[in-house]
This record gives C-alpha cells, structure tokens and sequence, in this order.
C-alpha cells in the first residue's frame, strides 16, 4: 500500500476470452491500492457471456512488474515465527481446505497450483494415502517451499508442468484462477491431467459477496490490476463443463475475514490516509481477537454463500 517508482506498463484490448465478443460494459474503476501510482484500471462486464474482465489489461509480458516486490518475504517468516495462536488459526484453515479435497478421494496425487511458499502442498502431504507437487511463479516462494518445507515445487504454471495424462487425482487453486489470462487452456489442461472422477478446486473471488456491495470499487476481489477475470459462479459451472469438468460443490469456506479486512484497510486509508492510526487500525483488524469477535458473522455470510471468495469443486467425467 505504499508507493514506489513503477516501470511503464503496457495495455491491450483484447475481446473476452470466454465467448469472443468485444462488448465491454464498464463495472468499475480504480487506480493500484497496493503500489499506489495514477494509472486508472478498470473491470468490464462482458455484454454477452457476463464475465467480469479488466479491460483493457497489462499485457502478459509485463504483468509480473506489477507484483509487489515484498508480497513472500512478508509472509515466509509468518510460517514458522508467528505466535502460536497465528499458527494454530493457520494449520486449522489448511486442514479445512485439505478436507475439501480428501471427502473426494482417500488418496492420490495432487498438484497446488500457485504454491506460494508451499503451506498448503506439505499439510496435503501429511495427509494418509496422500502426494503433493506445487507450481509457482516466485522463484523466492518456490526455493522456500523445497528448503524450508521439503516441497516438491517448481517454478512455472500449470501448463508447464512435464505431467502425462490422467496423471493427477486432485488440482488445486487457491486464488489464482482470477489472475489468468486464458482460462480455457487451463480448464482444458485440468481435464487432460486429472484422471475420470478427479477434481479440481479453484477459490476465486466471488462476484455475488456481500462485500462487493459495500466496498464498489475497493473491494479486494477486484484487485486491479492483477485480477484479469472475475467469473460468475453459474457461468464458470457451464465453462468448465464444456471440458468434462462437472461442478459437485460450491460453498464459502475460508479467507472471508481477511478479504473484508483488506477492504476495510483500502477504505480507512482512503478516509484518513496512510499514517500510525491505519496502520494501528490495520493491526487490529487482522488480529486474533478480532477474528473471533467476526467469527459469527462470517460464518453466517458464509452459509449464504455471500463471503468475498467462493470455492466451487468440479470432477472430471469419465
């Protein structure tokens, strides 16, 4: 949330990748919350599919500048350093995400897509019966995931990956498919990796939260300009299935306090600035005592299937 010199970026018009129309109806607007800067991104709403895309966009090639530069040496050190009740709400939303995938399979191999620093593959890891491989674009998160938690990581995608077909009982990823620029490829690449009853998780943001409506165009899930599409959930139900990918669960589950946190955190500083007093307010907002405080609300929103990130699970058909 602090600015810094930002390189010269690069934009595209391209039409949607979903159903090809180039029919953008402007959503919102806003400038980066996070590295700050003057440029004016906006998200779209495609006239004939519904998607949600920002447009235009930073090209492909130039995205990654647009990284904050201190996102994994901020979090690495909360791994293995936090206090113990950070840790113990940390391994406990892990083993919730774990169960998503273990009431489909009793064992198998899985594959974390966008592993960051590789919590989630070595929690999957404990689990009996269960392998765990991850993906990530950090060379930094990559290298902590093998050091530091014996992960079995790569840097790259999931359409780099050396895998044969029918390989994988279970892809997982966890807010990242709102962040790729062609989905069809990655739908039609899961399809080919996992084997006939497999599945795959994706967690994205979800355009029917409650928090959409109260925050507009600060609302974390927009995210721009890292966001590239943001799906609504009946219409990613459809996509998916046109590559024998069928949906079987749809829920929120996790990540509700900590998105309505971020938002807050955009709207306090948008009313009173940067400063000792966001920062303080920030602290408090992401603090155990408040996340139990917020733990009833958040679980109600939740069950309505209005938190700010939606997970929908789909298994591939034989």
């Amino acid at each position: 949330m602090t600015e810094r010199e930002l390189p010269e970026i690069e934009l595209e018009h391209p039409p949607c990748e979903i159903c090809g129309a180039d029919a953008p109806e402007r959503v919102a607007a806003r400038t980066d919350l996070f590295l700050g800067g003057d440029t004016l991104y906006t998200i779209c709403r495609c006239g004939k599919c519904g998607v949600l895309y920002q447009h235009p966009r930073p090209t492909a090639a130039t995205i990654g500048l647009l990284y904050p530069d201190d996102d994994y040496p901020e979090y690495i050190p909360g791994i293995h350093t936090e206090p113990w009740i950070g840790r113990t709400m940390r391994r406990y939303g892990l083993r919730k995400r774990c169960r998503k995938v273990t009431r489909y399979h009793s064992g198998g191999r899985l594959l974390d897509v966008g592993c960051s620093t590789g919590d989630f593959a070595w929690e999957m890891a404990q689990q009996p019966g269960w392998s765990a491989l991850g993906v990530d674009m950090s060379q930094a998160a990559v290298s902590y995931a093998r050091d530091q938690l014996g992960v079995k990581a790569a840097v790259g995608i999931l359409n780099d990956g050396p895998f044969a077909d029918s390989s994988l009982d279970a892809i997982t990823m966890w807010n990242v498919f709102e962040h790729v620029y062609d989905p069809r490829s990655v739908l039609s690449e899961a399809a080919r990796l996992l084997r006939p009853g497999g599945v795959l998780v994706l967690t994205h943001p979800n355009v029917d939260s409650i928090d959409r409506r109260i925050f507009g165009n600060i609302w974390i899930g927009y995210e721009l300009p890292r966001h590239i599409y943001l799906y609504p959930a009946d219409l990613l139900r459809d996509l998916a299935a046109e590559y024998g990918l069928r949906e079987v669960e749809r829920s929120c589950f996790y990540g509700s306090h900590a998105a309505t946190a971020t938002s807050l955190t955009f709207l306090i500083e948008r009313v009173i600035g940067t400063g000792r007093l966001s920062a303080a307010l920030r602290k408090l907002l992401f603090s155990p005592p408040a996340r139990v405080l917020c733990a009833p609300y958040f679980m109600i929103i939740d069950r309505m299937r209005r938190g700010s990130n939606i997970t929908t699970i789909y298994q591939r058909e034989p």
